[in-house]
């Protein structure tokens, strides 16, 4: 309604346009957006914009070159070439009668053809320009293909050009780009002249955009110019999988950046070789996008991906190790990520949550990979940080609200179904790699997403809620929503800090005070095993009971642990050992539950190995496999804790009671766990390589010493020295409690050998040699007698 009277004053309007060189670039999108209708319909208004952004185009000032590229990729967005707006949506706002304009040479589609095309020859000169200039033409250059598609094959024309200016065409030349092209060195300054990852980028996001939209609505006959443009497709496809398979095949010397090479701030030889470096990265991570996209989950593409990643990481790890001995690092757009977040949720989605089983040998490639892991979650947190930072991301449609919307929501949904499905003890017993975990970078990224939601999007909260609503069947069933969820980690993350406190006052403040000692134990395993598994735990306050009390053999000497102050030789025994042996005890008796509750899987696999293959190839990756790894951990670092306590020299009494029966408890399990797999076998499903491992660590490292643990306790009750007449009551009572105490030995032994038995069968089932024979038989006769109980 008031656009009649902004064109009754067309020249006060035209006046502003003389002032755009002057103006910050967001202040002239904003400006240009707002009079783009009008723009349509005044020509006398276009044509004095036309002619003050030629005039920007080649201003001294860097802003004004900038200001006019954005002035012209906003004209080329919205002046379609397949045709003038409809008459209905002209005059929708804008009456023909009431206004005095141009309505008569509305443009036909060859009138719009013509002055976009004038358009991109105009912007072909900012080729030649700062690579600021041309940075925002690549990024501007995809917005415009999708919004006017007739202008494709100009566009990637001109794409096509720029590339063969640094393009090595030679199929065994290495490397394939000429990296030196792209940095300029005038006088005493080297700056970078060329953004080849961002054209490259620029390049495969219209080729994808070309695959996904034009080649499905092709038909049969083709046209000259229909069949030259698919010839320049295929040609630009060639030269990026040419570039990829060169890159792959570069080694650091063909760069001439290895680790010899100069890579100080100081120098303009330094600085080029950081600019290189940095182009090197962007152009693995162009590549890693593309052959994504192009992959369609077949082995060899991931096995490129990965490749393409460790060239990645060799410049990163350069320039992060050259970073460190310098000053300050180099300040530069080729820092951030050139991966657009589309990728990213794609990425994330199809290693964390991807279960097709077809796509499982591909994505196994890339999930094999901790390190290409880390990178995913850094990436994707880098995004989410550079939206907070600037309200929008590098990319394709980095500027556009609402598909970062959608992409937000889908990284948070996988982020928050990994780390709330994923248990964090598997993670931690699986670690080995320096740095943040898996689930603490998800948990970082998680806070962020949620922060620039609040930031940008707080309309849509609800809406973000609803998006990451991906409960499982149980939840379903429980009617549990995201936001119970969601409420339940809050829950959890305020403890984190009580737990924290707890903690630090068990490893760091020695108490002798019994009674304080398990109250305080107390509330830390019952935070703690709110938070996550305590196995680790476990195994490390073993460790510091077996250096204060010493080992059951007196010759040896043993190395004190100070992991917790708080246990000590007044806390040592009793107190702290049947504390953590009651956390075993309880840790055991979960893992027997996960046993009893995967063997009802076994049926399903067997029934799903007699189906047909094209049935089979529907069904996802059996989900007890998580189960089962998070069982061999467990099972593991229980192992290691009772290595540690077999060998220590514990006092008579409930200890030493309470160790033998838990014996007995961990070869029960040992025991059920090897049943399991007997079922197992008959799928055909093999031995995964970690139980091997664990049947090993427990016949190397709780067998043998168990057996020692049982002649320590039999020479101790043994070796009673003879008391008077008058201590017969003190006699007496000191041996009921020999005989309570090698009581349980008996059905330790006994759980040994039955563990052993089916190890036995097991082997023979699978063939595969994974039992050790560890029993001494000697020690059977005398802890049989002793206990009044003949043992077979």
């Amino acid at each position: 309604m008031y656009a009649p009277l902004i064109l009754q004053s067309c020249s006060k309007v035209t006046e502003t346009f003389d002032y755009l060189s002057f103006l910050p670039l967001q202040t002239v999108q904003g400006l240009l957006k707002a009079v783009q209708p009008l723009l349509k319909i005044s020509m006398s208004m276009r044509d004095s914009l036309i002619l003050v952004l030629r005039k920007a185009l080649f201003a001294s000032q860097l802003d004004a070159r900038k200001s006019a590229v954005a002035g012209f990729l906003l004209l080329l967005k919205n002046f379609k070439v397949l045709g003038s707006l409809p008459s209905s949506q002209c005059t929708q706002s804008i009456g023909v009668t009431q206004v005095h304009v141009d309505v008569h040479s509305r443009y036909s589609a060859v009138a719009n053809e013509t002055f976009c095309l004038e358009i991109i020859d105009s912007l072909k000169r900012c080729l030649g320009q700062q690579a600021d200039v041309r940075l925002m033409l690549y990024e501007g250059f995809y917005d415009v293909l999708r919004r006017n598609s007739q202008l494709a094959s100009s566009i990637m024309q001109t794409l096509f050009s720029q590339l063969k200016q640094f393009y090595e065409p030679e199929p065994d030349l290495l490397p394939p780009l000429k990296l030196g092209a792209c940095v300029l060195t005038q006088g005493s300054q080297t700056f970078l002249q060329e953004p080849l990852g961002h054209l490259l980028s620029c390049i495969q996001h219209c080729l994808a955009w070309y695959k996904s939209r034009v080649v499905p609505l092709q038909q049969g006959d083709e046209g000259e110019e229909e069949q030259e443009e698919e010839e320049l497709y295929h040609e630009l496809d060639d030269m990026l999988e040419s570039i990829t398979i060169r890159m792959i095949k570069s080694e650091l010397e063909d760069f001439e950046l290895d680790k010899s090479a100069d890579f100080s701030q100081n120098n303009n030889v330094g600085i080029k070789n950081n600019i290189c470096a940095s182009l090197v990265m962007g152009v693995c991570e162009v590549l890693m996008e593309y052959n994504f996209s192009i992959s369609n989950f077949s082995k060899s593409k991931s096995e490129e991906i990965l490749s393409l990643f460790m060239c990645y990481k060799k410049f990163s790890d350069i320039l992060s190790e050259k970073a460190g001995k310098g000053k300050a690092k180099m300040a530069s757009k080729a820092s951030d990520s050139l991966l657009s977040m589309k990728f990213v949720s794609d990425l994330l989605t199809a290693l964390f949550r991807d279960s097709i089983q077809s796509h499982e040998e591909s994505l196994s490639v890339l999930r094999s990979s901790s390190e290409f892991m880390h990178y995913a979650l850094n990436v994707a947190l880098q995004k989410v940080q550079q939206l907070t930072r600037t309200g929008c991301v590098s990319g394709p449609d980095g500027q556009n609200p609402d598909r970062i919307f959608q992409h937000l929501c889908d990284i948070t949904r996988v982020l928050f179904w990994r780390y709330t499905s994923i248990p964090t003890s598997v993670e931690e017993s699986a670690k080995k790699e320096k740095g943040k975990s898996i689930s603490l970078l998800c948990l970082e990224a998680l806070q962020k997403t949620f922060s620039a939601v609040l930031q940008f999007y707080q309309p849509k909260v609800q809406q973000f809620l609803q998006a990451l609503d991906v409960m499982s069947t149980e939840e379903e069933e429980a009617g549990v929503t995201v936001t119970q969820r969601a409420s339940f980690q809050i829950r959890q993350f305020q403890f984190v800090q009580m737990l924290s406190w707890t903690s630090k006052i068990c490893k760091e403040h020695s108490q002798e005070d019994a009674s304080f000692c398990k109250s305080l134990m107390s509330l830390f395993f019952s935070l703690h095993v709110l938070y996550k598994s305590p196995v680790t735990l476990l195994r490390d306050l073993s460790q510091d009971i077996h250096g204060q009390l010493g080992d059951i053999d007196q010759d040896v000497e043993i190395e004190k642990t100070d992991h917790f102050a708080i246990v000590n030789l007044r806390t040592a025994a009793p107190t702290v050992c049947l504390l953590v042996l009651s956390q075993a005890e309880k840790v055991l008796e979960e893992v027997d539950w996960l046993i009893t509750k995967i063997k009802g899987s076994v049926n399903q696999e067997t029934l799903s190995d007699e189906m047909t293959p094209e049935d089979a190839s529907s069904q996802a990756v059996p989900p007890t496999v998580h189960i089962e790894k998070a069982i061999t951990m467990q099972l593991g670092t229980l192992v290691t804790f009772f290595h540690e306590l077999v060998q220590t020299a514990l006092p008579s009494g409930s200890c030493v009671d309470t160790l033998l029966k838990d014996l007995s408890k961990i070869y029960s399990t040992l025991t059920a766990f090897v049943k399991y797999y007997l079922q197992v076998c008959q799928s055909s499903r093999r031995i995964p390589n970690t139980v091997e491992k664990l049947v090993k660590l427990s016949g190397s490292h709780l067998t043998p010493v168990c057996y020692s643990f049982i002649s320590y306790v039999q020479n101790k009750s043994s070796n009673n020295p003879k008391c008077p007449e008058k201590e017969k009551a003190a006699v007496s009572k000191s041996m009921a409690k020999v005989l309570r105490e090698t009581k349980p030995i008996p059905n330790l032994v006994f759980a040994i050998e039955q563990y052993e038995k089916f190890l036995i069968q097991l082997s023979k089932k699978s063939k595969v040699k994974i039992f050790f024979i560890t029993t001494p038989i000697y020690c059977w006769k005398e802890s049989s007698q002793l206990c009044g109980r003949q043992h077979s």
